[in-house]
């Protein structure tokens, strides 16, 4: 039986009363004074909550609230500012005097700062108050892409917290081997790190920017290229990877705690998914993160990016992680639909069977129930309104795919 629906919540952890307000963009804007909302939470209960601030003329920044028990944390984020010439905004919390929020540029991010220093050693501690170079995607804690010009090259960087898997060396590898993917670039008197990867800019967006009606030849041809991706041999010294069991069993825990009115619901999807992924299927050189939106588009010609996930694992896996984004970009979806008939799926589909590998409709229907959980508290992440209300939709979709 599903659950009814469920008035939203916001305060999910006391000990930061200042979390509400990530949830109500209209006060958190009056809280800063101008227009704003959040999205990229990261919420460690009981000490903080960060998350990617996004201003109405487009800026990024991060917003963070802190327990006092972590306040060591705040005082760092001062010193580094101190430190870098830059700003930090803190309002107080209303009603609660001992707890504030802070503001304060990507620079400052305190899992980035170290990765960056390379930029600061270069004389580039402000890189993103710069004007020509633009932010192109930031993930607090864990990475930034920007776009940068240099001697009249359209580049992107990415510095992350991590080394990526996918290296130079790989990436290289996989281009002589005919894998359409984005070959990283060393281009002279740019910093260098091995948190740092360089970029030539390609095509004129992504595929999930594709109108669906016009999406389907490149669609078909990620699909190939997916294939041609898991036919290479092993790139890593080991092969083992995680059973998806355990990884079932942290996604039910995770969520539980979230939202404890769906405990059962999410048990019982559990006890039905696990025995679907118990042979996983061919084993495959994977891309780890794939969808839409990591396919760069240029006309007919496309490029697989962001490799910085890939790993040997279920090759199954890929498409029900591209299935699971379309769905999500697809909802509201009505009972009984078809998810690997949405239109840049099923182009995807019939690219990769045409390929060298090859995966059955009920291997890539159960990874797109696993990615579609992987991705359920994406409505609390996002700071929604009615994230609770979100999640139990979101629920509904995954039961009626799995029965």
């Amino acid at each position: 039986m599903r659950a009814a629906t469920v008035d939203p919540v916001t305060a999910v952890d006391p000990t930061l009363p200042g979390l509400v307000e990530f949830f109500d963009r209209e006060r958190l804007s009056g809280l800063l004074g101008r227009p704003v909302h959040v999205d990229r939470l990261r919420h460690k209960p009981g000490t903080s909550a960060i998350a990617r601030l996004r201003e109405d003329d487009g800026g990024i920044s991060w917003l963070a609230t802190y327990s006092p028990a972590a306040a060591v944390k705040l005082e760092k984020a001062d010193s580094r500012a101190a430190a870098s010439g830059l700003e930090i905004e803190r309002v107080a919390v209303p009603d609660h005097p001992d707890h504030h929020l802070v503001a304060g540029p990507i620079e400052l991010d305190h899992r980035l700062y170290k990765p960056l220093k390379p930029f600061r050693e270069a004389g580039l501690g402000q890189i993103f108050a710069d004007r020509t170079v633009t932010v192109l995607n930031y993930n607090p804690q864990r990475r930034v892409v920007f776009e940068l010009r240099h001697d009249g090259d359209r580049l992107v960087c990415k510095v992350g917290t991590g080394k990526p898997h996918a290296d130079g060396h790989l990436l290289a590898a996989l281009t002589s081997s005919g894998v359409p993917v984005l070959e990283a670039v060393e281009p002279s008197g740019l910093p260098r790190s091995r948190h740092a990867q360089y970029f030539g800019w390609f095509g004129s967006g992504d595929l999930s920017t594709v109108e669906p009606w016009s999406a389907g030849a490149a669609s078909y041809a990620a699909g190939v290229a997916l294939a041609l991706l898991h036919a290479q041999p092993p790139a890593f010294g080991t092969h083992r990877w995680r059973a998806p069991a355990g990884s079932l069993l942290d996604l039910v825990e995770e969520n539980s705690l979230l939202c404890p009115e769906l405990a059962r619901r999410l048990e019982r999807l559990r006890a039905g998914l696990e025995p679907l992924l118990r042979r996983p299927g061919r084993a495959a050189l994977m891309h780890g993160d794939f969808s839409a939106d990591q396919v760069l588009v240029d006309g007919s010609d496309i490029r697989l990016t962001d490799l910085e996930r890939c790993t040997y694992g279920a090759g199954a896996s890929d498409l029900g992680s591209f299935a699971a984004v379309e769905v999500l970009h697809s909802l509201p979806l009505s009972t009984g639909t078809d998810v690997l008939s949405l239109p840049r799926t099923a182009a995807m589909l019939d690219g990769y069977s045409a390929g060298p590998s090859g995966a059955t409709d009920s291997e890539v229907l159960a990874w797109t129930i696993f990615h579609l959980l992987s991705r359920l508290s994406d409505p609390f992440r996002s700071c929604s309104p009615t994230w609770r209300q979100d999640m139990a939709d979101r629920l509904d979709l995954m039961e009626d795919i799995l029965w």
